[in-house]
């Protein structure tokens, strides 16, 4: 089945006009500015208004796994993921008020906004570092932008399948990069691009192109979980193309030596065997062989893997293995120390907390540079806005995944359905990573939220046809 990703006529050039002037002044400021990354946002701009949309949800998918390269090239606050966000949403934008097409509807917009008002009343409040909260705050309505574009541009099945293939593809071509940069290390003997050393251990970590290891673990384990459930479905074209993804995101997950995303994507794994068994599911059986054959598959490519790596490969992942719930000492410890401050300074501010980014507690001897870290979530919601921050993000995803499981139990079978169970899967082993390492402050998060929200939309008009 071919895809129509361009079947809206190209707006009227009287109409795109000022847009199109517009883009490279801002660009021109931009630049002028210092802020390159902004400077994307002209040629981005036009190209998706004029040419092509998909070519900003591209560039969006491929950009939430650049986070290490943009900071490496220009700074800590670099989002090119966000820029793209906004040339895609101003692309949007002018081609429906060129064609006169009404926006459509945007699931969770409303808690979404909720939680950044919330951040924006906790910046106030709290005083302090105000220039510092208010530029969280944007990086936050950033985000909101950036999910509301990509849901908006995932209108119909076609695009959804294709954009979720898409996210596979990066996942895969990221887990390549994190491998070549593991080969490198085991050549040097030392920190290489794309791999750090685990400060207590020395253990290597891979992060490949992304913004630290434990985020790279979590990008591939919930990679893994999506594509092992579209290899579940029998519609599905291109099975040998899935396979490969899931072993590659296998085995970046495995190098990325992250603990929190081994147990997640053993939880997520459970958890899509239940969710494809909800409703209509179609013929179980050969459904459960697919997914058996892909693990299978997995558990080979591992397995001699780790029998041809040097002994002190196997012997750091197996440390950190039986690490897994060891918090008497190493990291586990820190994080409990880290844990025990971040509740004892919220206690002072319970309703509001301390502000976006107020969290300065360190370990000692902990000399890196940049700001203080907060290993958890839910912690770090708690202790920068408060229970009214918590109650704005537990509403965000509770009314997610209530939505996709009612969507799941009532859709027909399908390629939909299937990238539906998913995806959920996907954001519900990501939320598991966050306990111990948050990266809801980077675009992969919300774009992949963004999908889950495409694909219950998409599973909703199925089920009403």
């Amino acid at each position: 089945m071919s895809i129509r990703l361009n079947a809206q006529p190209l707006p009227r050039l009287t109409r795109v006009a000022p847009a199109l002037a517009l883009a490279p002044l801002l660009g021109l400021a931009a630049a002028i500015w210092g802020t390159w990354s902004l400077a994307l946002l002209a040629p981005l701009f036009a190209l998706a208004v004029v040419v092509w949309p998909a070519a900003g949800a591209a560039a969006l998918i491929g950009a939430c796994a650049l986070d290490r390269v943009a900071v490496g090239v220009g700074g800590p606050n670099v989002r090119p993921d966000e820029a793209v966000a906004v040339a895609l949403a101003g692309a949007l934008a002018v081609r429906a008020w060129s064609s006169r097409t009404a926006v459509p509807r945007i699931p969770l917009l409303l808690p979404m906004l909720a939680y950044w008002l919330v951040n924006v009343l906790a910046t106030v409040a709290a005083g302090g570092d105000v220039a510092r909260g208010f530029s969280l705050d944007l990086i936050t309505l950033d985000l909101i932008v950036l999910y509301a574009a990509l849901v908006w541009y995932l209108s119909g099945p076609e695009r959804l399948l294709w954009s979720v293939r898409l996210w596979l593809g990066v996942a895969t071509a990221e887990a390549l990069a994190g491998a070549v940069a593991f080969a490198l290390y085991l050549r040097a003997q030392t920190a290489v691009p794309g791999v750090q050393l685990e400060l207590v251990t020395g253990a290597p970590m891979v992060y490949g192109t992304m913004y630290e290891a434990n985020i790279f673990g979590s990008f591939m384990c919930a990679s893994f979980l999506l594509g092992l459930a579209m290899v579940a479905d029998e519609s599905t074209r291109h099975k040998g193309a899935l396979y490969l993804a899931c072993m590659m995101t296998a085995v970046g997950l495995l190098l990325s030596a992250t603990r929190s995303a081994w147990g997640s994507a053993a939880t997520g794994v459970v958890l899509l065997l239940l969710l494809l068994r909800l409703g209509r599911t179609g013929p179980r059986a050969r459904r459960l062989m697919r997914i058996a054959a892909g693990l299978v598959a997995v558990g080979l490519v591992v397995g001699i893997g780790l029998l041809v790596a040097p002994p002190g490969v196997t012997g750091a992942l197996g440390a950190r293995a039986r690490g897994l719930l060891n918090f008497g000492s190493g990291s586990g410890y820190g994080r409990v120390l880290l844990y025990k401050e971040a509740l004892a300074e919220w206690s002072g501010r319970p309703l509001l907390g301390l502000g976006p980014g107020s969290y300065s507690y360190r370990l000692p001897g902990d000399t890196s540079p940049g700001p203080a870290w907060l290993p958890n979530l839910t912690l770090q919601v708690l202790h920068d806005t408060g229970i009214l921050g918590l109650l704005a993000l537990v509403w965000i995803f509770a009314a997610f995944f209530l939505a996709a499981l009612r969507a799941l139990r009532r859709a027909p079978p399908g390629r939909v359905r299937t990238a539906l169970a998913g995806l959920t899967a996907a954001i519900a082993a990501l939320l598991i990573c966050f306990q111990l390492t948050p990266g809801l402050t980077l675009g992969y998060s919300w774009a992949l939220l963004a999908l889950g929200a495409a694909a219950m939309q998409q599973a909703r008009r199925l089920e009403a046809r």
